[in-house]
């Protein structure tokens, strides 16, 4: 792990894991296994894979060309075969992959050699797998020996792989492969290897003892990467103090995880089914999520553990299967190889997807197998031969490729794989038909794409599209295409206006003509809004097709502040998104790139918003000179005339209460301050904001915020109800967490502020951290060496007052310097942007009431004292209990929520519940239901203060005979501690058995 971690890129980390980890099979597995050959092969990859890690793009490029790497298994494999035909020691001339395989007398395709690379003296023939096992067995039970690792998700064991394994490694004893190679490769020596790296995975509180394999078959490397695997969630959550915890999404499955920022998440690559990154989180806030995906789908899950470690990294320090009660190995340790199939694979989905992971089986985890696979025939014996597609007997005409349209997308739908024998056979036909006549092709695909229009979706013409580059060239940029086709000017322009018109997609349209190396002609301004307005009238990839139209010809520009401008930006900036399309704006108009910016961050997308802004800038007048290192920055310093104000008591409050009445209108920049969290123990959510600042042109102030709540309760209440309003607008650099956070520590205080409806400007859209954000917008490096410092220690020195000064004060200047499309003026005159210009920048925020709306609630009821921090030594006094929110379904169909209270450690029952309530069904309420009606993060929840409507509480009615409860407060760290009368009598719950019975 120590290796792979230090590796910026995924896919390398992912690389490196591969090549480095410790290999599963052992020499005694019955097969030559691939390896380096030598101490200097290992160090020389181990170079190559740090200069690749520096630029990975060639990598990123090779994945991104093959097909199907948004499946594991094809992502696995399109790494080994790119460190086999690019990495040291391996010097590959040339390569084969995915040659298909069929059976000679019934040309059913029974496999392929996934991928021979010919060497100076031989031809390595490579069978590759990742796989995943669970140690199923036991001292007590007899040596099932391979048979007891079975795969996770009961598809089969070890010794099913060895079998298949041995099986594709002894394809090429046929006469008619071997010939075949011989033909392509010339005479040398074939050597068939095989390569599997993967986890086995012992039980976890065996895992807790020791990490290595108990008493592993000979067959297996006792050396292999090992895991942990539980049906019990509590253990899992709760195997490391002081983790954070993540669900990691298949194609996250290889390399140890990386997590970095704040809060840390694992980032992805820019490729199919990695671009989303994979948050962490606190093991209270997995287990809801944990627990709500059992509840409906019997599905295992892959966890992994990650542990702070230096320049602010989070890595990976186990991962392990957390499996369904239901999970049953038996079926598989039978001794022998023995493989399984689900029979609900095929099956239609559930109207209501019934989990946050389910609805995507491919991403997350897949069905438990439960029905016996046939094992395949020896492919040694099978007289196998190369299936190599005939030539067309005829000249290729135009309703050969209609025909092919029309039958790939039949099957296509169908799953049926003669598509690829016919794509092979036309892909040839094309080749020839053009190498005969220059620009038939083209000719050819217009007469194709007319008759089409009538038959098929505008989409479908991507099958055309296919067959004009070589398999292995899928998804690369025309101008990296080896294959060249010349226009047929008017059959072009077909094509283009066939696209213009709908009739095929304007996108497809677009790539048809670069492929024909069309000669682009200009469009004029009033054809081009023409064209703009019809396609903001139809959908949006119509919109993005003609956008890179319009770059095509060079006729791309919009005019600054218009209408149809501003709505064309929020119709592509809707998300998801398309980077491309964006960034192909933003060079062709590069003025609308802090706009654009502007909706992504308004939407949510910042990630994407960021590579905007570092692909193009952010749209105004150049800045400041590109620097290399941000230590060459001249500093910042806080404007001489700027008045820092330290206020501990009352009167100092007057005097900022004062200030805010003459400000009337006012542009504030917010910042906070509390106790960095050392990684120990549970204090995270127990670290009160110390310091509050905020900060106008002209003075900043700061709040002493535990001296405040102890002197001037009241009126630090005044000013944060001021602050929330529409009268102030806030600046800040990840404002929502800094209010989250200040909202978490004095609940208080913000119980009547957090109704309110934000003014903010959020200034982290387009960097990740300010300091960054300093140095690329102003030209000044800002000075971050208090940051982690002791902000709970009295007195604070001045060291840290004047970085928390300047870092509020800060906020404002780059905020002006967003306004500015000049030279830059002072820092002075930047942060002295007036309330109507900073107004453009706003967009409005409302939080969650979580604790705020607790607290509330209980003030009306004037009892206020009993929310509070749940400390370790008040545990034994009280019953800890959660509270789960769940959506009950009336006999006439209207929805009723609830809140079930029971023990932390229990089950619900779903039927119980659903009993109790006297409706017909009753399910655990989504995300977006939980934000909307509930307004209590989850792992927070509780029995008081959710949004209207009024949610039914329902207590497990052995806790109503305890003394003490203590529920969710509606934010961590928080607690309500409450007698079982003191809830019913506030709430009018339901006292009703809710907890599924333990099972014997």
């Amino acid at each position: 792990m120590e290796t792979t971690s230090g590796l910026q890129s995924k896919v390398v980390r992912d690389l490196a894991w591969l090549i480095q980890a410790p290999p599963v099979l052992s020499e005694h597995a019955g097969m030559q296994l691939l390896a380096l050959p030598d101490a200097a092969a290992e160090r020389a990859t181990q170079d190559w894979l740090v200069s690749l890690d520096q630029d990975p793009q060639e990598l990123l490029s090779a994945l991104g060309a093959q097909s199907g790497v948004r499946r594991l298994g094809f992502y696995a494999a399109a790494l080994t075969q790119f460190w086999l035909e690019n990495g040291p020691s391996w010097d590959t001339r040339r390569s084969l992959s995915a040659v298909p395989l069929s059976s000679g007398r019934s040309r059913i395709t029974a496999g392929q050699l996934k991928l021979v690379c010919l060497r100076p003296r031989e031809a390595l023939h490579v069978e590759s797998s990742v796989k995943f096992f669970a140690d199923a067995s036991s001292e007590e039970a007899p040596d099932l020996g391979t048979s007891s690792y079975v795969g996770p998700f009961l598809h089969e064991n070890l010794a099913w792989r060895l079998a298949e394994a041995r099986r594709k490694v002894t394809c090429t004893e046929s006469l008619s492969v071997q010939d075949f190679l011989r033909r392509e490769l010339g005479q040398v020596q074939l050597r068939s290897v095989y390569f599997l790296k993967g986890y086995i995975f012992k039980p976890l509180e065996e895992f807790r003892r020791f990490r290595k394999l108990r008493s592993p078959p000979k067959e297996v490397n006792p050396e292999c990467s090992t895991g942990w695997y539980t049906t019990d969630i509590s253990a899992a959550l709760n195997l490391t103090p002081g983790a954070r915890l993540a669900v990691l999404p298949k194609l996250f499955w290889l390399g140890p995880a990386v997590a970095r920022g704040d809060p840390p998440v694992i980032l992805g690559e820019d490729l199919p089914g990695q671009q989303e990154a994979v948050a962490t989180d606190w093991p209270d806030k997995v287990r809801q999520d944990v627990e709500e995906h059992f509840g409906k789908v019997q599905s295992a899950l892959l966890l992994c553990e990650l542990m702070p470690s230096t320049d602010g990294l989070w890595v990976e320090h186990s991962r392990g299967f957390v499996l369904p009660p239901v999970w049953d190995p038996t079926s598989l340790m039978t001794g022998q190889p023995q493989g399984m199939k689900s029979t609900a694979e095929h099956e239609p989905s559930a109207p209501d997807a019934p989990s946050k992971w389910s609805n995507q089986r491919r991403k997350y985890s897949e069905r438990l197998a439960d029905t016996a696979r046939q094992p395949a025939p020896s492919l040694a014996d099978a007289g196998v031969h190369i299936a190599v597609p005939q030539r067309l007997s005829e000249d290729l005409t135009a309703q050969h490729l209609t025909s092919y349209v029309l039958a790939a997308k039949s099957a296509a739908r169908k799953g049926d794989g003669s598509r690829i024998q016919r794509k092979r056979l036309l892909h040839g036909a094309v080749q020839e038909s053009e190498a005969a006549t220059p620009g038939s092709v083209c000719r050819l695909v217009s007469e194709a794409l007319q008759q089409l229009v009538e038959v098929s979706h505008p989409s479908d013409s991507h099958f055309l599209l296919e067959l004009l580059v070589k398999p292995s060239e899928v998804g690369l940029a025309v101008r990296d295409c080896s294959l060249t086709f010349e226009a047929q000017p008017c059959a072009a322009r077909r094509i283009l206006d066939l696209g213009i018109a709908g009739g095929v997609c304007l996108r497809l349209a677009v790539k048809f003509a670069f492929r024909f190396q069309f000669s682009w002609d200009s469009v004029d301004t009033a054809s081009a809004a023409s064209l703009f307005e019809a396609a903001l009238a139809s959908d949006r990839s119509r919109l993005a097709g003609l956008v890179e139209y319009l770059a095509a010809c060079s006729s791309l520009t919009l005019p600054v502040g218009s209408e149809l401008s501003t709505a064309i930006l929020q119709k592509l900036a809707l998300p998801p998104a398309d980077f491309a399309v964006l960034d192909l704006l933003c060079q062709h108009s590069p003025e609308h790139t802090m706009e654009l910016t502007d909706i992504l961050v308004s939407h949510g997308q910042l990630k994407l918003a960021r590579k905007i802004e570092a692909r193009r800038g952010d749209g105004s007048a150049p800045r400041v000179a590109v620097h290399e290192s941000p230590e060459e920055l001249p500093e910042i310093r806080l404007p001489a005339e700027v008045e820092v104000s330290l206020i501990s008591d009352g009167c100092g409050l007057d005097a900022l209460l004062q200030h805010l009445a003459e400000a009337g209108e006012s542009v504030v920049g917010m910042d906070a301050e509390w106790k960095p969290w050392e990684g120990r123990g549970s204090d995270r959510g127990g670290s009160p904001v110390q310091l509050l600042q905020l900060a106008w042109a002209e003075v900043v102030y700061l709040l002493d915020m535990p001296a405040l709540v102890a002197d001037a309760e009241l009126k630090l209440v005044q000013l944060l109800e001021i602050l929330c309003s529409p009268s102030c607008i806030l600046v800040g650099f990840n404002l929502e967490g800094d209010l989250r956070q200040l909202a978490d520590s004095y609940p208080w205080l913000m119980s009547g502020a957090w109704r309110s409806t934000i003014e903010a400007v959020e200034m982290s859209g387009t960097s990740a951290s300010l300091d960054g954000l300093c140095a690329s917008v102003l030209g000044l490096r800002l000075e971050k060496s208090q940051q982690r410092s002791r902000w709970d220690l009295r007195p604070l020195s001045a060291q840290q007052l004047a970085y928390a000064a300047l870092d509020a004060w800060v906020l404002l200047a780059l905020l002006g310097a967003r306004d500015s499309h000049l030279e830059l003026p002072s820092l002075r005159t930047l942060a002295s942007l007036p309330y109507g210009h900073a107004k453009r920048f706003t967009r409005r925020l409302e939080l969650d009431g979580g604790v705020c709306a607790v607290a509330s609630t209980l003030a009306s009821l004037s009892q206020g004292k009993a929310l509070q921090a749940l400390v370790r030594e008040h545990r034994s006094q009280v019953v800890v209990c959660k509270t789960l929110a769940c959506v009950a379904t009336l006999a006439a169909g209207a929805r009723r929520l609830c809140l079930a209270v029971l023990p932390e450690s229990a089950e619900m029952s779903l039927a119980q519940l659903t009993s109790s309530l006297g409706c017909a069904s009753a399910r655990l309420a989504s995300t977006e239901e939980l934000r909307e009606h509930f307004r209590q993060p989850r792992g927070s929840v509780g029995p008081i203060g959710p949004a209207l409507p009024k949610a039914t509480v329902v207590l497990h009615q052995p806790l109503a005979e305890n003394s003490l409860l203590s529920c969710g407060g509606g934010s961590p760290g928080w607690h309500l501690n409450l007698s079982p009368q003191q809830l019913q009598d506030w709430t009018d719950c339901i006292v009703a058995p809710i907890v599924a019975p333990i099972a014997s």
